[in-house]
């Protein structure tokens, strides 16, 4: 079974919902965990030197969202789903 997407965020964060939305409408398998309150999402943020929302993991990457979103939205979606896939494929 492949692993999911790990996307750690704030409560607040308009990047963290484009990449959710973009998760969901993709059917890409996902786990949110709120930076906040999380103790995991706090180690994992500590772990892969994530300083801000949202945070992306996938097995043992980190992808930088701000390179797959602007301007609220996800930039090249195709390229992206693919990169989400190939990652999943790779980590499971």
């Amino acid at each position: 079974m492949p692993e999911k997407v790990t996307l750690l965020r704030t409560r607040q964060c308009r990047k963290s919902d484009v990449v959710l939305r973009f998760l969901r409408e993709n059917n890409i398998p996902h786990e949110i965990l709120y930076m906040e309150t999380d103790p995991q999402a706090q180690r994992l943020a500590k772990k892969f030197n994530i300083m801000a929302s949202p945070g992306i993991i996938i097995g043992d990457k980190a992808l930088n969202p701000y390179e797959l979103v602007a301007r609220c939205q996800v930039k090249k979606p195709e390229e992206t789903r693919a990169l989400f896939r190939k990652l999943l494929d790779e980590s499971s």
